[in-house]
């Protein structure tokens, strides 16, 4: 299974995965700790861009609504920890888009480009997210919920390195002539 983009792939593959489209861009070239530190770091940007999405979709009763707040509150405790390799994840994704363009970006103190990442992320995922996914998602957060974050950063970074070498499988297959 591949995940999407930016690694709002498998940061919290959970929220995205369910929204994955048909043509998913090659995976981003990253470790999977920085994925698995890009997940924990994404988590309350992305709830907030679930939330904007399937307003209209999910119940006022359902786990979002109830408990969106404090998983949001708990990952987001973890955000500071998380974020110098989330900060190397999300410039490989964006550098992979974006090439040369970003280079201004990099020089740029953290207190700058945070705000501007996560309002990025929200973004991006809201824009990605297709309202029939919604109630997967919130499944999917209700399953992961129990976790510690940092525990269900390392779940998704190592679904990313196995999604990594899958796509490199895939890509060897495909590059090898079929046999008559």
């Amino acid at each position: 299974m591949k995940l999407t983009a930016p690694f709002l792939a498998a940061a919290f593959a959970a929220l995205t995965a369910a929204s994955a489209q048909a043509a998913i861009p090659r995976l981003p070239d990253m470790s999977g700790d920085e994925a698995s530190a890009l997940a924990v770091y994404a988590v309350p940007s992305l709830l907030a861009a679930v939330r904007q999405t399937c307003a209209g979709e999910l119940s006022p009763n359902g786990f979002l609504a109830r408990q969106g707040d404090y998983l949001a509150q708990r990952y987001a405790a973890e955000q500071n920890a998380a974020w110098p390799l989330a900060r190397s994840a999300m410039f490989k994704f964006a550098s992979a888009k974006a090439g040369d363009k970003l280079k201004a970006f990099t020089t740029l103190p953290d207190q700058t480009i945070r705000p501007l990442a996560d309002a990025l992320i929200q973004q991006e995922a809201a824009a990605k997210i297709h309202p029939h996914s919604c109630h997967n998602i919130q499944r999917m957060a209700e399953a992961l919920s129990p976790l510690e974050p940092r525990e269900a950063g390392r779940i998704l970074g190592v679904m990313f390195d196995i999604a990594t070498e899958s796509e490199k499988i895939v890509s060897l297959i495909g590059d090898k002539p079929a046999r008559p």
